[in-house]
């Protein structure tokens, strides 16, 4: 189930963008679809229901990608109608009903599992799975599978289970499906990747062979060929004295030339203010546009690190980029988070330029600037360790796909801000949807010399303009590791909106997928059991940020980790069953008092901010944030051991999982610091069946 889950939020979230703008809504459909099947073990499968549900899926998947569905956005906007607001929402509704269904139907096989065995021994078989399915998607993410190899290995594996032939019937047009809508893309651990032919007009400086990079069916980037300084100043001469002779038209300004040739000066501005170019880091290089123009543009240039997290992007710099710059013996290609690589980065390494590149230029903002996105590469604490890389006239240079009005534009700016403890250098070109803050001791040595360059950048465009933030966008929210939300536009209000919406799609149809007794629902060991599912959810979330902090944001990682916390809950687990339920009565308290210890520190200090020995400090700091998930492993197991109906008891549980990704959301307004002491409060809340129980027998 688990890798069908994984599955399914990869998958659909990448062919049907639109779903993107609610990032924990197919985790909690799976959830309730799941526990609803779970419930009802004995219930017969609707071979029209999941007919139903697998036309809707693989129609999305063919006609999504191919047409402007694939551009649908919840925001109404000037050049968003409401029709199209509303077409979205129809459209994850269906994709909504059609996870219920099927999900319910892979439910009721595990319920089946449970229904005839002891509750933890079905447990522990359950966990083992969900490892070795941890594992295999881990392989396909390896492996750079395209989605209908994940198909085909969740439905081979169903059908060795219960080998019924309908399933293949289903499951053979979904394969079909996929395997066309995959055709001609690249499939990396981070999604889907396509190249375009990018044509210039003929005899352009910027040469042939250029191409554009779409990732998730949005337009990414563009590798171009990247001239030698004289003859890009010898083409805009030329290109100056036409002008004046017959100025250029509106239409001119927007084909491809021009935009080269605005992306050539923009990406020259933090060469212009540098003093020195010996040591450069790009973070985010893609598949090296930046990292051609350096070699082109510095000419004292010594190193050069660029880092990028895709291994695919990164190898299509050393393949099918028209420069190659990657091949260029001065470029030490990295593939890594940017925000894990400045963290691990040695402090006596020091840069003269480090470029924060377009890292989004415009993926996330298009299709979920309203939403709650992590985000730790623009953080205060992530700024403060580019600032500590700089030598001692270095500067720092990010660049952005937003203009002067957009939101993000201000709150980045306050985010440098607060690090450096200086405003940034801001300029925003609103034609082109870009911004660029320069920054760092660099700035500072001469300021006679930084005017100068001031005056020859906006000379030299035209619509290049200084920036500053109005009074109301001065007091934005600064983005940190406790608020890394970078993209969100709403306020409270906005959030209670958006949690309400969530709310009512995933309460709408629970009495339509769950037919069971009201005393079965109800009982003191569901309640138990979904509250803890709330608080393991939670918890997950908390921990899984610290540690990506700790090791990066790679694919390798997050599978890491889960499969860890999973190895965790089956240790736990298997403690639990070996002991008495005496002696389990006896230590539960105990229990209890050190999951809350931990998670009252861990609210107070923050687990990677207690001072350890450089030596133990992140195999310390790995231990004491993963404890939590052993204790609450531990209590779970404890509950889970002494339940009658565990079908009900696994259902409410995951029910509670479903609610605690929606309370999720609340880290919003107190942080994610904040998930610690709502976890600790919901963890409380497990016990009061048990204290119930015993003044019952007392």
């Amino acid at each position: 189930m688990l890798f069908a889950e994984t599955m399914a939020i990869r998958w659909l979230g990448i062919e049907i963008p639109v779903l993107r703008a609610f990032p924990n809504l197919i985790l909690m459909l799976v959830f309730i679809g799941a526990s609803a099947g779970i419930a009802q073990p004995d219930r017969k499968v609707s071979k029209v229901k999941l007919t139903c549900a697998l036309l809707c899926l693989i129609g999305s998947v063919i006609i999504v990608p191919i047409t402007g569905l694939k551009d649908l956005s919840l925001r109404i906007e000037e050049n968003n109608s409401t029709a199209a607001v509303i077409a979205g929402l129809t459209l994850i509704s269906l994709n909504a009903l059609s996870l219920l269904t099927i999900f319910k139907e892979i439910g009721t096989t595990v319920g089946e599992g449970f229904k005839n065995r002891p509750p933890l021994s079905a447990y522990s078989i359950n966990l083992l799975g969900s490892m070795f399915g941890v594992l295999a998607f881990a392989a396909c993410s390896f492996l750079n599978t395209p989605p209908w190899v994940w198909l085909l290995i969740a439905g081979l594996g169903t059908f060795a289970y219960n080998r019924s032939r309908a399933l293949l019937l289903f499951l053979a047009p979904l394969v079909v499906a996929s395997y066309f809508s995959a055709q001609g893309a690249f499939w990396s651990p981070y999604g889907k990747l396509e190249v375009k032919n990018f044509n210039v007009p003929a005899g352009s400086i910027f040469g042939q062979g250029n191409y554009m990079l779409f990732c998730n069916n949005l337009y990414f980037h563009s590798a171009t060929h990247v001239p030698a300084p004289e003859t890009f100043a010898a083409r805009e001469a030329a290109r100056q004295t036409a002008n004046q002779q017959t100025p250029e038209s509106a239409e001119a300004k927007k084909d491809e030339e021009h935009l080269l040739i605005h992306a050539y000066k923009w990406m020259k501005l933090p060469y212009r203010f540098a003093p020195h170019h010996e040591d450069v880091l790009i973070l985010g290089s893609g598949s090296g546009n930046d990292t051609a123009f350096a070699l082109k543009q510095a000419r004292d240039l010594k190193k050069l690190d660029a880092v990028e997290i895709d291994p695919i992007i990164g190898n299509f710099g050393r393949t099918i980029h028209p420069d190659k710059p990657y091949l260029d013996e001065k470029v030490n290609l990295k593939v890594d988070d940017a925000r894990s690589h400045l963290h691990r980065t040695d402090l006596d390494k020091r840069y003269d330029i480090i470029n924060f590149a377009y890292l989004d230029p415009g993926g996330t903002l298009n299709t979920a600037s309203f939403m709650r996105v992590d985000n730790y590469v623009f953080t205060v604490e992530s700024i403060k360790d580019a600032l500590s890389l700089l030598k001692d006239d270095g500067i720092v240079s990010m660049s952005f796909a937003t203009g002067a009005d957009h939101p993000v534009t201000a709150r980045l700016y306050n985010t440098i801000k607060a690090a450096w403890g200086k405003p940034p250098l801001t300029m925003c070109e609103d034609s082109f949807s870009s911004c660029i803050f320069l920054f760092g001791p660099g700035m500072e040595k001469n300021p006679e010399r930084v005017q100068s360059l001031i005056k020859e950048s906006l000379q030299d465009d035209k619509e290049l303009k200084l920036w500053q933030p109005n009074a109301a966008q001065a007091a934005m929210r600064v983005a940190s590791d406790d608020w890394p939300f970078l993209y969100l536009q709403f306020d409270t209000t906005g959030l209670i909106l958006y949690s309400t919406f969530l709310l009512f799609t995933i309460i709408i149809p629970v009495p339509f997928l769950f037919k069971v007794e009201k005393s079965s629902v109800l009982a003191p060991q569901c309640f138990a059991m979904f509250v803890l599912g709330e608080a393991f959810m939670l918890m997950e979330t908390k921990c899984c940020t610290e540690l990506s902090l700790l090791y990066g944001n790679t694919w390798l990682v997050s599978s890491v980790v889960i499969f860890s916390f999973l190895t965790l809950g089956f240790l736990a687990n298997l403690l639990v069953l070996k002991l008495e339920n005496e002696k389990l009565t006896r230590i539960l308290p105990l229990i209890y008092l050190s999951l809350s210890v931990i998670l009252l520190a861990d609210f107070f200090l923050s687990m990677r901010n207690i001072a350890l020995p450089a030596a133990g400090a992140k195999p310390l700091t790995t231990l004491l944030t993963c404890l939590p998930v052993f204790f609450g492993g531990l209590l779970y197991s404890s509950h889970f051991k002494t339940v009658k109906d565990a079908n009900m008891a696994l259902a409410a549980n995951l029910l509670g999982v479903t609610f605690g990704g929606l309370l999720e959301n609340l880290c919003v307004v107190g942080g994610i610091k904040s998930l610690s002491l709502l976890t600790l409060i919901l963890y409380l809340l497990s016990a009061l069946p048990l204290i119930k129980g015993k003044a019952d027998k007392n």
